[in-house]
């Protein structure tokens, strides 16, 4: 008996120690789930979060059918994306506010990686090509991020157990830094619902009636 107990014990440590499935549900104010908003954690403990650092991976921005894909990015500070023009037309990315500010033609089929991120915050990009296009990064502080699924699901895993400031982010998010925060403990007892109390606005058109084309040689 004493033996069961104290594997018992072993295996409740190692659980509360790691949570190895943790799901939101993020839905707005009209309790529809919300697909494509960014969910990150900060947490309010110190301790060694280096080994879930995520700034190795390579991220991809492309340039398809004159939009930004995907509309929205997140990533965490220290990653230079690599921007992908898929396009057979010539774009002219910018961002003229925020935490790193860069304008930069790309031609048709090119590509281009030297931008780092090292501050975080919400980066606004356009083109000045095709004034329509938008598109959003969001820079974090943690290597604890995602975004929800077309069920407004993310998932968490392998999280360390303990206090964390979770901000759900969207640029159509009628908040202040468009972003709503509230404070949550690891691991979950459950599935944790997150209903927005802020409007979202659409999206927006991302295409022109009156559309120009610049030669390929601007």
């Amino acid at each position: 008996m004493q033996f069961f107990k104290s594997l018992w014990i072993f295996i409740f440590a190692i659980v509360s120690d790691v949570s190895f499935a943790n799901t939101i549900v993020v839905q707005n104010n009209n309790s529809e789930n919300v697909q494509n908003i960014v969910v990150y954690l900060q947490p309010q403990f110190t301790g060694d979060f280096s080994s879930f650092s995520v700034s190795n991976k390579q991220y991809s921005i492309q340039q398809t059918g004159k939009k930004f894909t995907p509309y929205i990015s997140v990533m965490m500070k220290g990653v230079s994306p690599q921007f992908t023009n898929e396009d057979d037309v010539t774009h002219h990315i910018y961002s003229a506010v925020g935490p790193k500010r860069f304008s930069f033609k790309l031609k048709a089929d090119k590509s281009k990686n030297d931008i780092t991120f090292n501050k975080s915050g919400h980066v606004a990009m356009g083109c000045n090509v095709h004034d329509w296009m938008s598109g959003h990064i969001l820079v974090v502080d943690t290597p604890f991020f995602g975004k929800t699924n077309d069920l407004g699901v993310v998932e968490f895993n392998n999280i360390p157990a303990g206090k964390y400031k979770l901000n759900v982010w969207h640029p159509q998010l009628n908040a202040i830094d468009n972003t709503e925060s509230r404070y949550i403990e690891f691991p979950l007892a459950s599935q944790l619902n997150i209903q927005l109390e802020s409007k979202m606005f659409p999206l927006p058109e991302q295409s022109s009636l009156d559309e120009f084309e610049f030669l390929e040689d601007y």
